[in-house]
């Protein structure tokens, strides 16, 4: 059996037996790719022409197929499918090239994507970023977007260069072109039912809820594609219709890069039970690069202000030690003071000619 190496090495090869003669003098090429959240992966490139975008198709997957005793001349053939697969996609985002040095037709196209700063540092390095608390926040321009997905190229320091604008402008547009794609609030209970059942569950966003009367209430916040819709949470004004809705504050829970879940808080609710949850779903449940963080956040509903929830109570439970001990030292104080101006006014009144003995009573009195 190859080892990993040797499994990509093959796959490099012999790939071109399984592709049309339109890739005969492909110049084919393995490159280790950065993914969201530290993820490293192996991806083939095998260019068709002079095509300037080439798709990545990734083998890593394949090898653990292999693995399991799967052929390898079959893995290959795979590759060399998926390859010709994505060909239509790379055609269409080649047509947007051109204009890819044009800010005013590619502002409306933008879309903010939304990581973990400690999980990302080497992969933001050459992207345009904006820090937002726990979160980063970096900028992708969609020349594809459809129901079948999104064919995307990052905004880095470079493109922004070009652009001749700064980040502060491309933030502003990406948020405005996120908002254009369409802002949901959704039920999960609801959203599990369409899930099953079919249809869409209702846009509560605008509505005035009485949490109350509902049984567990947990929401999803998302955009209409359900891609990339978690960078919403960054949106101040966004937040504050959620805490209209609602009418409380709430816990915001980093599900995945496409979706948070909001918890209102009912008192009932504690940090460290919470912030145990998303860790253990994303272990188990979400894919390295889907996720969002571990981090839950905690968002006064009436301000729209987020924080890092178990820093926030950490920072009241040390506020409250604070007045503790002001609250004591003002006491201790006030019998201090009291003492002082007694003495201030018996020396006024001549007392220091009182004899010792009766300046001692007087003092234990007071």
């Amino acid at each position: 059996m190859m080892n990993r190496k040797e499994f990509y090495e093959y796959v490099k090869d012999n790939v071109k037996e399984y592709l049309p003669e339109s890739y005969k003098d492909a110049e084919i090429k393995l490159q280790e790719v950065v993914k969201n959240n530290g993820l490293k992966l192996t991806g083939i490139t095998i260019p068709k022409g002079n095509q300037r975008t080439v798709p990545t198709v990734y083998l890593d997957s394949l090898y653990q197929k292999y693995v399991n005793g799967k052929d390898a001349d079959s893995c290959v053939g795979d590759v060399a499918d998926m390859r010709i697969e994505a060909q239509d996609k790379a055609e269409f985002i080649d047509m947007g090239v051109p204009d890819i040095f044009d800010y005013e037709k590619m502002k409306d196209k933008l879309q903010v994507r939304i990581c973990d700063r400690e999980w990302n540092e080497e992969r933001l390095a050459d992207k345009v970023v904006t820090e937002h608390g726990d979160f980063d926040a970096y900028y992708a321009v969609n020349l594809k977007e459809n129901e079948n997905g999104i064919g995307s190229i990052p905004v880095t320091i470079s493109l922004m260069n070009e652009w001749g604008v700064s980040a502060e402008q491309i933030q502003t547009d990406a948020m405005a072109a996120d908002q254009n794609r369409g802002v949901v609030l959704m039920d999960m209970n609801e959203m599990v039912k369409s899930m099953i059942f079919g249809g869409e569950p209702e846009n509560l966003l605008h509505e005035k809820l009485d949490i109350e009367a509902i049984e567990n209430p947990m929401f999803c916040l998302t955009n209409t594609q359900k891609m990339n819709g978690a960078s919403l949470l960054l949106q101040e004004d966004i937040r504050k219709q959620i805490g209209e809705c609602l009418g409380s504050d709430y816990f915001v829970l980093p599900s995945s890069i496409h979706e948070v879940l909001i918890l209102p808080d009912n008192g009932m609710l504690e940090v460290p039970e919470l912030n145990a949850m998303v860790k253990e779903v994303n272990e188990t449940q979400v894919e390295r690069q889907e996720q969002l963080s571990d981090k839950v956040q905690f968002c006064d509903g009436k301000t729209a202000v987020m924080e890092n929830a178990e820093r926030r109570e950490t920072r009241l439970e040390k506020a409250k030690e604070a007045e503790k001990v002001t609250a004591k030292t003002k006491a201790k104080g006030g019998i201090h003071g009291k003492l002082e101006k007694a003495k201030a006014e018996i020396k006024a009144k001549g007392a220091d000619t009182i004899p010792k003995d009766k300046a001692k009573d007087l003092a234990t009195v007071l």
